[in-house]
């Protein structure tokens, strides 16, 4: 005779479970990591259209380390043949202020990565803001065409021709 024990026999109630390595489940994926926009007014208060998904500027970058950096300046060529050097929160403006820029503040990150750079991209007409996202960019990297709703001529680019990190 073989003795079973209820321990051992799986119930017939349960649901098996099946995770798939690397994938989080649906339940525990918050808003912000799957709403895809086009503009800041797309997502949820505090959020930001960053590359078409909304979250935050801090989202973007690993912070957990002894060692940090910070971005010192950043090199900006523009499609109309201006060459910038700013440090972040600084920007500029095309096409008579109808589209804006600015190069938005980072927490201090881990080293090892190329450093990201949030650029805000603002469009406006007659002084009035139409909408606002961002975009993000490496060193090297030249952005997506931007147009605007009111300026069909308006086809601006951003490439990033330095960027200047200092760690501790």
């Amino acid at each position: 005779m073989v003795e079973q024990t209820t321990e051992e026999m799986p119930s017939e109630l349960e649901e098996p479970s099946v995770v798939v390595e690397g994938e989080i489940p649906f339940e525990e994926l918050e808003p912000k990591e799957f709403f895809l926009c086009e503009v800041n007014a797309d997502c949820e208060e505090g959020l930001l259209c960053i590359d078409d998904k909304c979250g935050t500027i801090e989202g973007l970058y690993k912070t957990e380390c002894e060692n940090k950096c910070s971005i010192s300046s950043v090199t900006v060529l523009t499609s109309d043949d201006e060459t910038y050097t700013l440090k972040l929160g600084q920007g500029s403006y095309s096409y008579a202020g109808a589209l804006e820029w600015k190069l938005l503040n980072t927490p201090q990150y881990c080293p090892g990565d190329d450093p990201l750079v949030p650029i805000e991209i603002i469009k406006k007409n007659a002084g009035k803001v139409l909408s606002k996202q961002v975009l993000t960019m490496y060193q090297d990297e030249t952005s997506v065409v931007i147009t605007h709703p009111t300026v069909k001529s308006l086809k601006f680019t951003a490439a990033l021709q330095e960027v200047v990190e200092e760690c501790n």
